[in-house]
């Protein structure tokens, strides 16, 4: 080799050394007692062993190019680059808290713009890691910096559904950056560490926190206690989806016997109506080795959303849970079904309902909450469904639940009932209400409410049992066949099967108009 090489290899290395070390020994120190590892370490955690490579890590703040003197920025304070984990490709990037705090500069946004393109066009997984306290100071100088976050939220928007997106928020994200992790597919945030928040006063003292963004503002999908079992909790999501769009979602080799009858199913309802019960219970009891992966855990606990697998194939569940709210949609319920559907849309994921829910809550609250509005995001969303999709309903399918949760002829590939199921435009409860409520005011006068309303509601019960075992079942179109529930898992399975190869499609158009 030309000793004419060797100054510039010298330099090489010197830039290299330089980034590797961030922004430098006190700064990681710094970091480590916050509580939080540093990006290289989290993606080392997160890859696979020695498969990640850097890209743009010369990169450096340009203001020293304007006659500034600006702070060290190597790599511009974003890490990123291709990896794989568990063996497939991915693109994976980190913004750097030991450099400036990891405030974004013009170089660095451009750096993710480019690369979230990168991940569209070569058709792998984008994650994103973010810690950082905002734009950096002259960010908008030239435009250079917001012209690159438009880019950055552009490409974002326009590979969703191309590409699987998922965001770790696992230090501060503020600013016009917090609605980056929000348009991903997933966000997973450090319940320690973790803060998003667009700006403005916070007026609670767990606003921007983790636990906020799970409980009231439902735009966390997990919670990770550690940067550690957020790394975890990505590579395990990951595993449920296929590459891009056009690929299918990854099957494993079955290790439960797609047969089990599970007897214990026969004792998870109560015998009495008026009791309630957790519909995880029926969830563990079908799926494949009892492992159900829970996203949104916190967000409408009424219906419960998550992946599992039958006989190996990865599944979506959305299912009612009477135990919260006796199972109702309401408005976060609704939105939280809605986005979950259209994922597993986009990727060709099934989709299995379990429906026990009394449907939509009537009432002047609600409507000044917009339940019929969010309620119609789920109509549109699962009429516009191409993927597989079974339905099973356990008990009650009143009102409009009968259509939103893949009942009735809104398209479902096969649906099966329980023996315990009732269909009806509304359930018992607001006919008691509606019919009897002069009886019930005097009754409430004379301190014997709940004596009447139950004696009342019993007679409309038995009622309602007699008309759909007599009824429901007899016609085709209302279910495809009635279960023994120990049968419930073998029923999905052969279902899932049949659906493999299905091929639904909706009328061409541009896009449709969801409601607002």
């Amino acid at each position: 080799m030309g000793q004419w090489m060797d100054g510039y290899l010298e330099k090489l290395a010197n830039n290299e050394r330089e980034t590797r070390e961030g922004g430098g020994e006190e700064r990681v120190r710094l970091q480590h007692d916050l509580g939080k590892l540093t990006v290289r370490e989290r993606i080392d955690c997160l890859v696979d062993p020695g498969s990640f490579q850097e890209m743009g890590s010369l990169v450096r703040d340009t203001r020293g190019d304007l006659g500034e003197s600006p702070k060290p920025s190597p790599a511009d304070g974003v890490v990123m680059g291709t990896a794989e984990i568990s063996g497939r490709l991915v693109m994976v990037y980190g913004t750097d808290f030991t450099v400036m705090s990891g405030a974004l500069g013009d170089q660095g946004v451009w750096k993710i713009a480019e690369l979230v393109e990168m991940a569209g066009k070569e058709q792998v997984p984008i994650i994103g890691i973010f810690d950082s306290v905002g734009s950096r100071i002259g960010f908008t100088r030239g435009f250079v910096g917001l012209h690159g976050l438009a880019r950055l939220v552009r490409n974002y928007c326009l590979y969703s559904g191309v590409i699987p997106q998922i965001a770790l928020v696992l230090g501060p994200c503020a600013g016009p950056l917090a609605q980056v992790p929000v348009l991903s597919d997933f966000l997973i945030m450090n319940e320690n560490t973790g803060f998003l928040w667009m700006g403005g006063e916070i007026e609670s003292e767990d606003g921007g926190r983790a636990e906020f963004h799970m409980t009231r503002s439902g735009q966390v999908d997990l919670l990770a206690e550690t940067d550690e079992e957020a790394m975890d909790l990505t590579r395990r999501l990951l595993d449920f989806m296929p590459q891009n769009c056009w690929e299918d979602p990854p099957a494993h080799e079955p290790t439960d016997d797609p047969n089990r009858r599970e007897e214990a199913l026969l004792d998870v309802m109560p015998d009495n109506p008026k009791f309630t019960y957790d519909i995880h219970e029926v969830i563990d009891l079908i799926v494949d080795d009892g492992e159900f992966f829970e996203v949104k855990e916190d967000f409408a606990p009424n219906l419960v959303v998550g992946f599992a697998r039958f006989d190996g194939m990865p599944v979506g569940i959305a299912a009612s849970n009477p135990d919260e709210l006796s199972g109702i949609m309401e408005p976060d319920s609704s939105d939280k079904y809605d986005r979950f559907m259209m994922f597993l849309d986009n990727f060709n994921i099934p989709l299995v309902t379990l429906s026990d829910t009394t449907a939509y809550p009537p009432g002047d609250k609600w409507e000044r909450l917009g339940v019929i509005r969010h309620g119609a995001k789920n109509l549109h969303g699962y009429s516009h469904l191409t993927n597989p999709k079974v339905t099973v309903v356990l008990r009650r399918s009143y009102g409009g639940s009968n259509i939103t949760m893949g009942c009735s002829k809104m398209g479902p590939d096969f649906i099966y009932g329980w023996p315990t199921t009732e269909f009806a435009p509304t359930g018992p409860e607001s006919i008691v209400l509606a019919v009897f409520h002069k009886e019930l005011a005097k009754a409430k006068e004379e301190g014997k409410y709940e004596e009447v309303y139950d004696f009342y509601l019993s007679i409309l019960k038995e009622q309602f049992s007699v008309m759909n075992m007599g009824k429901a079942f007899t016609h085709f179109y209302t279910v495809h066949e009635a279960i023994d529930p120990r049968e419930t898992r073998p029923r999905i399975i052969r279902a899932l099967r049949m659906s493999r190869n299905k091929r639904e499609e909706v009328p061409k158009k541009r896009r449709s108009v969801k409601p607002a």
